[in-house]
């Protein structure tokens, strides 16, 4: 997979896991699981096998306790890491899982159906992910809490108006009724001076 892809998905999977358990904010974990989702081909370009050891489960376990000492940093990169291995065992070549104990590559799909990269497959696949990271992205930020999450509509103003009445006692001994409306975002103050 291209690295377009695997960032894309990096994100998504990031905003997923941060919707179901926020631990930062959605613009730095989602930068550094994007960051993190470029990693184990850069690892592998550094020890000079691709699909090497920048592709194997090893690398989850001292993420995974990473993550469960520093939320913040450790769950992006987690995020990242896993979402590159997890793209990769769709394509042709797979994913060799347990590198350096087994060299087999591993595959989630049939090998007819599986992504070659650059193809059509591949950018059906990222269009899907930039559709699914569009809409994690509105809900995290909570943009779409009114569809999710319909409030009922009253039908008379009395009744979406919430009255909170205020007594004051002003200089002269004189009572006043100060009685406040909230109506769809606005606000109205009705003051009641009474004569004893």
């Amino acid at each position: 997979m291209k690295l377009r892809t695997h960032i894309t998905a990096a994100v998504v999977l990031f905003l997923l896991i941060n919707i179901l358990y926020p631990v930062t904010s959605i613009i730095r974990g989602a930068l550094l699981a994007g960051v993190a989702g470029t990693l184990p081909d850069l690892l592998d370009y550094l020890t000079g096998r691709h699909r090497g050891i920048g592709h194997t489960l090893l690398i989850l376990p001292p993420l995974l306790l990473y993550a469960l000492k520093s939320p913040d940093n450790g769950i992006p990169l987690l995020a990242g890491i896993t979402s590159h291995l997890i793209m990769d065992l769709f394509t042709v070549h797979g994913c060799p899982l347990l590198y350096p104990l087994k060299d087999t590559p591993y595959h989630c799909l049939q090998r007819k159906k599986r992504i070659r990269t650059g193809t059509a497959g591949e950018w059906a696949l990222l269009s899907f992910l930039i559709a699914a990271m569009v809409v994690a992205s509105l809900v995290s930020v909570g943009a779409l809490d009114d569809a999710i999450h319909p409030q009922p509509r009253n039908s008379s103003r009395e009744e979406q108006c919430r009255t909170m009445t205020v007594e004051i006692r002003v200089d002269a001994d004189r009572d006043v009724n100060v009685t406040s409306y909230h109506t769809n975002g606005s606000e109205s103050i009705l003051v009641d001076f009474r004569d004893d």
